[in-house]
C-alpha cells in the first residue's frame, strides 16, 4: 500500500480518481460525505468498486442540485424540511444531474445496473443531511488483513464526487492517515445519525422510486 504525496491536486501524477480507486481496492468500507451524489463521479470509480465485491459504501449527501442555464449548481435548502421533502428534493436533483446525452449510452446503463444492484443488496447506502453541508470527506476503512500497515485514512479538500473534481480540474486535497482519523470518522458518524440525516436507500418505498429514476 504505497503512500503517495499527501497532497492531491489532479496534476498528471497526482490524480484523485486514481488514488481513491487504489484505496478502494484496500478497503472494506467507505464513508463519503459529499456535496451531491453525481453519477459522473461514481462512474469513474466503477471498476475499482466492481473489483472489490466485499466493499460496503456509505454515502452522505450534503446538498441538492439544480440546473441553471444548462449548468448544474449545488444549493442548500432553507428552512426546516421533513424527511419526505428531503427525499423529494434528492430525487429531483438526481433527475436533473443525469438528464443529459452523456448518460444515454450502453456503458451508462451497464454501470447503472451495477449500482442499482448494490443499492438492492445494501452495499451502497445513501443518506441526506438534514442541514446543508458543504464538506468533502472520503474515509476509507482498510481491510482487516492489511491493517498492520494502517487501519484507516481519509482524504479531504476541494474535490466533489464529480468527473471534473476527481480528475479534470485543478483541486487541492490532502490524504491523512497518521492523525485525525478518529475525529474524521466521528464527524461522519454524527451526521449519519437519524436525527441528523434522512434515509434515502434504506426507505423501501423511496428506494423503489430512486431505482426507477436510475
Amino acid at each position: 500500500m504505497a503512500m503517495q504525496s499527501i497532497f492531491i491536486t489532479n496534476d498528471p501524477n497526482k490524480v484523485l480518481k486514481e488514488r481513491i480507486s487504489e484505496l478502494i481496492g484496500f478497503s472494506k468500507a467507505l464513508k463519503f460525505l459529499i456535496g451531491f451524489f453525481y453519477f459522473s463521479g461514481i462512474r469513474g470509480l466503477y471498476e475499482a468498486i466492481k473489483n472489490n465485491p466485499g466493499l460496503k459504501m456509505y454515502v452522505l449527501v450534503g446538498l441538492n442540485v439544480d440546473k441553471v442555464n444548462y449548468s448544474i449548481i449545488e444549493y442548500g435548502h432553507t428552512g426546516k424540511l421533513d424527511g419526505k421533502k428531503h427525499q423529494a428534493q434528492f430525487k429531483d436533483s438526481i433527475i436533473k444531474s443525469i438528464n443529459s446525452d452523456e448518460f444515454d449510452n450502453p456503458e451508462f446503463y451497464e454501470q447503472a445496473k451495477f449500482f442499482i444492484q448494490a443499492i438492492l443488496d445494501d452495499r451502497l447506502v445513501i443518506r441526506k443531511t438534514r442541514e446543508p453541508n458543504h464538506s468533502k470527506l472520503y474515509f476509507f476503512k482498510i481491510k482487516d488483513e492489511l491493517q498492520a500497515l494502517k487501519k484507516c485514512c481519509f482524504i479531504t479538500g476541494s474535490s466533489n464526487l464529480t468527473r471534473a473534481g476527481l480528475s479534470r480540474q485543478n483541486e487541492f486535497n490532502v490524504e491523512i492517515s497518521d492523525y485525525g482519523t478518529n475525529e474524521a470518522e466521528q464527524y461522519f458518524d454524527e451526521l449519519w445519525k437519524p436525527e441528523n440525516s434522512v434515509k434515502i436507500t434504506e426507505d423501501a418505498v423511496f428506494k423503489r422510486e430512486l431505482i426507477e429514476v436510475l
